[in-house]
């Protein structure tokens, strides 16, 4: 039996390039691979308020053009995270 995944499968956790970059909407995976984001955050985003435009069937989340400047002004005014400190270590 083979277990190997089929090419045409995606995967829901995978970012994924858009077919057409001039679509009036994108699902979360694509608007992940075009803002260089985990599709986990784009999800965390959207339920912490982030627009997305519409619900649609089968539970897909669609987001439009113009709440996709949104992810990118997010990061763009500081929708980071500061980068992790160490703690300085004594040397004993």
């Amino acid at each position: 039996m083979d277990t190997t995944r089929s090419p045409d499968i995606t995967d829901a956790n995978t970012p994924r390039r858009p077919e057409d970059p001039n679509a009036p909407f994108f699902s979360v995976q694509e608007v992940a691979y075009l803002t260089k984001k985990s599709v986990r955050t784009i999800r965390r985003r959207i339920a912490e308020g982030a627009p997305c435009s519409r619900r649609h069937k089968r539970a897909m989340i669609l987001v439009s053009r113009d709440d996709l400047n949104y992810y990118y002004e997010m990061d763009r005014v500081g929708g980071r995270r500061p980068p992790r400190t160490r703690r300085a270590t004594s040397a004993a």
